[in-house]
């Protein structure tokens, strides 16, 4: 009996030695709620880019201060961005891109040119407004995450260099401010622009860094720039690709230009019809008499590089397409020729009567 009475009293206190671990337990692992008690505010909410202003900021985002139990540790905070129809289902937010801010930081700036990286991260299309989402993520013992909030935004298509060289000539009184311009290639210091030279005595010009003549280069007659040199000039008057190396302090004029051919221009199949380079709207241009028929468009009368239509009322051309544009009367007309900067495939044109 009091072998049993002794058995009893041990079970009693490994019972109530379980029951006190438990209880502690639940109380070292029940953890404060911690949450956003507001969705962050982004300022403007309708946003659109441009690369010219890519160093400016674009949107300011703040939120409110989230308090976690543990008051002594600093919050990090960071933004979460996406787009709105990969914030929904199981997967959401898991394509987001995240902006780390700081620690016990309530605000953030974000510039042009990063909110357009980000925008275009995210699949968004140069030039058409979409709907972006932003929250904030906190952390200290844990991560917390605030409600969405949208705004649009409109990116803009990154242009590689986006340096100009001027090209103020004899074809347009000698002005670096109003010249044709050519621009960087996706080669640092690389050059290449366009120019239709009408007068024979107007075929000289020079190239300037900006729209003056502080820093102006010339040419030695052999092809090499020259600071502050002598005129360069192109042989005869025409269209011509012209390209600069200031790497290599080169440069060099080919001739270059697109035409029109087709049964409805004054040279049917046989030959085509030269446009010009219109630098101030950045298109070639004919004016002049058409007939009814079909109308093309190729580059240095040769087939090897040629656009046309698929139909006659969305005045778009695809490159080596053998659809033309059919010309349904005969008349005086203005053509403009335009390839896509950002998809050489297809290009835009105009086809009015005067």
């Amino acid at each position: 009996m009091k072998k049993v009475y002794v058995f009893m009293i041990l079970i009693s206190v490994v019972l109530f030695s379980t029951l006190s671990c438990t209880e502690n337990d639940d109380t070292l692992t029940t953890l404060e709620a911690v949450r956003f008690n507001s969705k962050p505010q982004v300022t403007p909410e309708v946003v659109q880019l441009t690369q010219e202003e890519q160093a400016q900021p674009a949107i300011n985002i703040s939120w409110e201060e989230v308090h976690f139990p543990i008051s002594e540790a600093p919050v990090a905070y960071s933004v979460q961005f996406d787009v709105v129809s990969d914030t929904i289902g199981e997967n959401a937010w898991e394509s987001a891109i995240t902006k780390t801010v700081g620690e016990d930081v309530l605000s953030t700036e974000v510039s042009v040119e990063e909110l357009n990286t980000i925008a275009l991260d995210l699949g968004l299309l140069p030039a058409e407004t979409a709907t972006m989402a932003v929250r904030i993520r906190a952390f200290v013992d844990r991560e917390v995450f605030s409600n969405a909030t949208a705004f649009e935004v409109t990116p803009y298509e990154v242009v590689v260099g986006n340096n100009l060289l001027y090209v103020p000539g004899a074809y347009q009184g000698w002005d670096p401010a109003s010249a044709a311009t050519l621009k960087e290639t996706a080669t640092p210091g690389v050059f290449v622009g366009y120019l239709t030279f009408e007068a024979p005595a107007a075929l000289e010009f020079k190239f300037t860094t900006a729209p003056n003549w502080d820093d102006n280069y010339g040419g030695d007659g052999n092809g090499n720039l020259v600071f502050e040199g002598n005129n360069v000039s192109v042989p005869n008057i025409g269209s011509y690709q012209i390209t600069v190396n200031m790497n290599t302090m080169t440069w060099m004029a080919e001739s270059y230009s697109w035409g029109i051919i087709g049964t409805a221009t004054p040279g049917g199949w046989d030959a085509d019809t030269d446009m010009s380079y219109n630098y101030q709207q950045d298109y070639w241009e004919f004016t002049g008499g058409l007939v009814a028929g079909a109308l093309k468009f190729r580059l240095n009368d040769q087939w090897n590089v040629n656009y046309g239509s698929q139909n006659s009322t969305d005045f778009i051309a695809y490159l080596d397409d053998p659809g033309a544009h059919d010309v349904a009367a005969a008349g005086n007309y203005h053509v403009t020729f335009q390839i896509d900067p950002t998809d050489p495939n297809i290009a835009y044109y105009t086809v009015e009567l005067q």
